[in-house]
């Protein structure tokens, strides 16, 4: 269980999206990486860290492991995984469809009670008490100048 998680320890948790932008090294994801870590830590769900895997190129395997040296990753334990197979069931019966990835990345960052930053809003605007961080927007504001860290979209 990860109860011992407090609140406020972590900025935020981030969605694969982000952690792929930043191992392509797309602009302004460093930067935008340093500003949140001058928050604090970022977290990552373990379901997460599958997906980098799953995908990394050979050329990123040394900065993939370099990467997740320096967040947290939130293991998937039986409350958890509980409770995203109930979320994932909950959301389709009001007809949509979650992955069991996204519903674990969901309840994730429910459970740290922190915004999800995410290339994919849609996929999780959806869901009731989720603060959903939009990567695109995040971007364009650091660029601006901005810089605000609670702006954000919320589900309802």
């Amino acid at each position: 269980m990860i109860e011992d998680l407090s609140k406020g320890k972590f900025v935020c948790l981030l969605d694969t999206g982000p952690i792929i932008a930043h191992l392509r090294n797309i602009t302004g994801m460093m930067e935008l990486f340093n500003s949140l870590v001058d928050e604090g830590q970022m977290a990552v769900a373990a379901v997460s860290v599958t997906e980098i895997w799953q995908g990394a190129k050979e050329r990123e395997i040394e900065p993939t492991r370099q990467f997740f040296t320096g967040v947290k990753v939130i293991p998937l334990d039986e409350q958890l995984a509980t409770r995203a197979g109930l979320l994932a069931r909950g959301l389709r019966a009001q007809g949509f469809t979650a992955s069991l990835a996204d519903a674990v990345i969901a309840v994730t960052a429910l459970q740290l009670q922190v915004p999800l930053l995410t290339t994919n809003p849609k996929h999780f605007t959806i869901i009731t008490g989720l603060e959903v961080w939009d990567l695109q927007d995040k971007l364009a504001e650091l660029e601006r100048g901005i810089g605000d860290k609670t702006s954000s979209r919320s589900g309802s």
